[in-house]
């Protein structure tokens, strides 16, 4: 993580430090634990009838056999915006992996935030492949909705990421982001590597 990653950080921090202060009357974050189920749950139902750019994926925690019993709450949404899908790369990154990833989160939209308030990005300003360098992190050392989509993807794959609180933050406030939040992120796998022998697979 640069220096510039770590002073997007802070401004995030002192920007949504209100939000665990906030009290009820706040309109912004009135209400957010009801506000974000019902908002998750209305994603959900748009997303459940599965289509190539539009699906579902239960937690990596949970054993597939048990999938139809699940709460929606155990469920990543995903997005589409760019497959490689018919590359000659079928890998996906394991739970003990490393990976490397462009990435940004924003929590629900709300009053002040129309497209969700931004909490973290793995660059400054407006992204250039260029000159920016993607976030290196464990696969195992995410969130488990975030290491859910991970296992998931390929090289050159960019989805949008929406998870339930429980597959999140989930009660209490983190790194400034107020408890209950529902997180989307957009996320793009640049590549992956044995985390053991730091081989690229």
């Amino acid at each position: 993580m640069n220096i510039r990653h770590y002073l997007f950080i802070g401004l995030s921090l002192w920007a949504l430090s209100s939000c665990s202060e906030a009290n009820e009357e706040d309109p912004e974050w009135a209400n957010w634990k009801q506000r974000n189920e019902l908002y998750f749950e209305e994603q959900y139902a748009g997303h459940y009838v599965e289509t190539s750019t539009s699906f579902v994926i239960p937690s990596w925690g949970m054993p597939s056999e048990t999938t139809a019993d699940l709460p929606h709450t155990s469920y990543i949404l995903v997005d589409v915006i760019e497959s490689a899908v018919g590359s000659d790369d079928e890998l996906s990154p394991l739970y003990s992996d490393s990976v490397s990833v462009n990435y940004s989160g924003r929590l629900m939209p709300s009053d002040s935030y129309p497209k969700g308030y931004e909490f973290d990005r793995s660059w400054l300003n407006v992204y250039d492949p260029d000159v920016d360098v993607p976030y290196t992190v464990a696969v195992n050392g995410v969130v488990e909705g975030f290491s859910t989509a991970l296992q998931h993807m390929h090289r050159g794959d960019k989805w949008r990421v929406t998870m339930p609180y429980q597959l999140g933050y989930g009660s209490t406030d983190r790194s400034g982001i107020p408890a209950y939040s529902t997180l989307v992120f957009e996320i793009e796998l640049i590549d992956f590597w044995s985390k053991k022998k730091g081989d690229r697979l």
